[in-house]
């Protein structure tokens, strides 16, 4: 049970370096560049995921099967298309509830608000997809 926790500690800590790189591109795509929100975590949360997955795979989780892990990346990738839409989606509109609470500290940074209200929720479901797909598959 231990060395679980660890696991899912160093994980959330390669996430969370990962989060960072997504946060920074996602706040600049969306801030300087005026992009969609959607449009900024889809792109933002695909750069993350990449660094999540390469350095989980070289770092925390092992291949234990004959699939290559150039195919469990792949099935990482499906898997994180049907998160990632479904987070834009929702980030979207935590965004619009944030703005609608009219509160004016929050309103410049409302979509980055959003982000971190959702990103949590995500990061656990990731840790366990990771696991099912490169430990267990």
């Amino acid at each position: 049970m231990k060395d679980k926790i660890i696991k899912a500690l160093k994980f959330f800590g390669i996430s969370g370096i990962g989060w960072i790189l997504d946060i920074i591109t996602f706040s600049s795509l969306n801030s300087f560049f005026h992009i969609n929100i959607i449009v900024a975590n889809i792109f933002s949360s695909f750069i993350a995921i990449t660094f999540v997955f390469l350095s989980s795979t070289r770092k925390l989780f092992q291949n234990n099967s004959k699939i290559s892990l150039k195919y469990k990346y792949i099935i990482y990738l499906l898997y994180q298309i049907v998160i990632v839409l479904c987070s834009s989606f929702i980030i979207n509109s935590v965004n619009d509830f944030v703005l609608g609470l009219n509160l004016e500290f929050l309103v410049s940074y409302s979509n980055i608000v959003a982000k971190i209200i959702v990103t949590p929720f995500t990061m656990i479901i990731n840790y366990i997809a990771m696991t099912i797909i490169v430990e267990k598959l």
